[in-house]
């Protein structure tokens, strides 16, 4: 989807919206993957909805939002105006292309999660208070000593905004396997800049290397509740050292 050296109309985003909506859909039949539970009714709601060109400091403004988008309840995406030139100082056009797409999947899939109640969300949450209240604990504590807990003051708190990563992190992930169904040009370079967040959605394309995409998709399904960021790190040191004992061997 090639887009101009100018700024984003909202057309453009309602074009962008509407090509990512068509694409989760048929990624999701061809791959048979669980990668939209809602696609139907979400789609239906951003029909109705908004899709609007914003600045940078709205987008980050709002509960559900990337670098370059947004999705705010009940439906309304928003996308940087200035995406169309995200690649600056470089010059590469796919790799612009690419990133406006990857992001309005992103917030596609975001809104899919909103009609679905957050249950990833919530049940992400209450395992973390349910199975590891005592990293909670000593995090808050860490966060406490170093006069960090402005907006993190419980461990229920803590334990929301561990959630919310997570689901971001698995958002980036079904949009990964989205675009990577549509053989989108540069795609690994965005994947190779998200690697550097505190929380790298790479983690999981790495499990999914050693265990398969079903496997991968089967955390947020099938096993929801029961699978956090703490398990998915701690999943993939031990994929780590079992590949190292194999190297050394």
């Amino acid at each position: 989807m090639y887009l101009e050296r100018r700024r984003l109309t909202h057309e453009d985003v309602r074009r962008l919206v509407t090509g990512s909506v068509e694409l989760i859909r048929e990624a999701q039949l061809e791959l048979s993957l669980p990668l939209s539970l809602h696609i139907t009714e979400t789609s239906d709601r951003l029909i109705e909805g908004d899709c609007l060109s914003d600045s940078l400091e709205t987008i980050r403004g709002c509960q559900y939002g990337m670098d370059y988008g947004c999705f705010s309840p009940p439906s309304t995406i928003i996308l940087d105006r200035d995406l169309p030139f995200s690649d600056k100082p470089m010059d590469i056009p796919e790799l612009v292309s690419t990133l406006s797409l990857y992001t309005a999947v992103h917030e596609v899939l975001h809104a899919d999660d909103w009609v679905g109640g957050d249950k990833l969300q919530r049940l992400t949450r209450d395992h973390m208070l349910r199975e590891h209240s005592d990293k909670l604990v000593n995090a808050l504590a860490f966060i406490k000593d170093k006069d960090g807990t402005d907006c993190i003051k419980t461990v229920a708190e803590l334990a929301n905004l561990n959630a919310t990563h997570y689901v971001d992190m698995v958002t980036h992930f079904r949009s990964f396997v989205a675009l990577r169904y549509a053989e989108a040009p540069k795609l690994d370079m965005i994947w190779d800049k998200l690697a550097i967040n505190f929380f790298p959605p790479n983690l999981l394309t790495m499990i999914e290397a050693e265990k398969g995409t079903e496997y991968v998709f089967s955390l947020f399904t099938e096993k929801a509740g029961s699978y956090c960021l703490i398990d998915a790190f701690e999943e993939y040191e031990a994929i780590g050292k079992r590949s190292a004992q194999t190297y050394t061997v």
